[in-house]
């Protein structure tokens, strides 16, 4: 039975002009840690969470990277 595992991506990432790389790496290096422990990449899928509002707030929808992992 194949089990799956969700793991959160970078929310921002600002890099220094003309090294759009260093963000590609980040996303690279969390693939590779995970992968060191069994897990292989399947997918990158995007979640959005609403959290509910205090009193006086509005809720504001966030959107998330999740990056999927699936392991035998």
């Amino acid at each position: 039975m194949k089990r799956y595992k969700a793991v959160a991506g970078p929310k921002n990432v600002q890099v220094g002009k003309g090294d759009t790389q260093a963000a590609f790496n980040l996303f690279a290096d969390i693939i590779n840690n995970e992968a060191q422990h069994g897990w292989e990449y399947h997918s990158m899928e995007t979640i959005t969470v609403t959290e509910k509002p205090g009193c006086f707030q509005q809720a504001t929808p966030t959107n998330y990277y999740m990056l999927i992992f699936v392991q035998e």
